[in-house]
Parts: structure tokens; sequence; C-alpha cells
């Protein structure tokens, strides 16, 4: 396997477990935090969602640009 499809892969069972996770909060609502609050919960300051995007940006750098 390449490295692009390890990351590519990487990427898909990711995007499955969030999604798994979503149809589980959704399921489960009064035990569970949802996705949204969740990360509501986590970017709630400013230096938090600073974090948040310098974070995303800089992987999405170095596993999608290449």
């Amino acid at each position: 396997m390449t490295e692009s499809a390890v990351v590519i892969t990487g990427f898909i069972v990711l995007a499955v477990a969030i999604v798994l996770a979503v149809v589980t909060t959704h399921l489960r609502r009064r035990s569970w935090a949802t996705l949204g609050e969740t990360v509501r919960y986590l970017t709630r300051t400013r230096l938090a969602r600073i974090v948040a995007v310098a974070v995303w940006a800089w992987l999405g750098w170095h596993f999608l640009a290449r």
C-alpha cells in the first residue's frame, strides 16, 4: 500500500467512526452528548477555536496537499 492510500484509508475510517458516533448519540440522546454539543463545548473560547482551526489546517496541509 502506498502512503497516500494509507492516509485516505485512515480518513475513511475516521469518517465512518464519526458517522457511527453521530448515529449513536441520536439514538441515545439522554445519556450521551451529541457531536455538535461536544464541539461547541471544546471550542467555547476564542483560543480553543484558533487552535482547532490551526490543527485542522496543519492536518490538511500535511496529509492532503501531497
